[in-house]
């Protein structure tokens, strides 16, 4: 299992992915559009590429308001923080929410997820 958790201390009400694993530059984001490979399902994209094990999440105006907006990144934080044992390290992967994302709930937002990192050969079929 991956040692990539942090207890947030600031009472957040659980685990959090560490700041180690999230994409924050916008470079980052840019290189990983440029060279990396795209899968899509209902209510998310992906793009991944080789390189250094991170996340970042997108939800543009196209989703909704900032409420929904948010909702969605956290959905799909959440679906890669409880998977983070089943994803193969070594890669670049930026999730970006569709608007079919409002609707879903968490079940749904977590087998699309695991659906893509699955095509894409990043996790594994468990």
């Amino acid at each position: 299992m991956w040692p990539f958790y942090d207890h947030s201390p600031k009472g957040m009400g659980g685990i959090m992915l560490k700041k180690g694993l999230r994409l924050k530059k916008s470079g980052d984001f840019q290189r990983t559009f440029a060279a990396g490979r795209s899968y899509t399902s209902r209510q998310a994209v992906i793009y991944l590429v080789k390189g250094d094990t991170c996340f970042g999440f997108i939800a543009s105006k196209k989703v909704g308001n900032s409420v929904k907006r948010n909702r969605a990144k956290r959905l799909m934080r959440e679906a890669v923080r409880l998977n983070l044992s089943r994803i193969k390290p070594g890669y670049q992967v930026v999730l970006i929410a569709r608007r079919d994302i409002i609707r879903a709930t968490y079940a749904e937002v977590e087998k699309s997820v695991l659906f893509m990192l699955r095509k894409a050969g990043v996790a594994d079929g468990n």
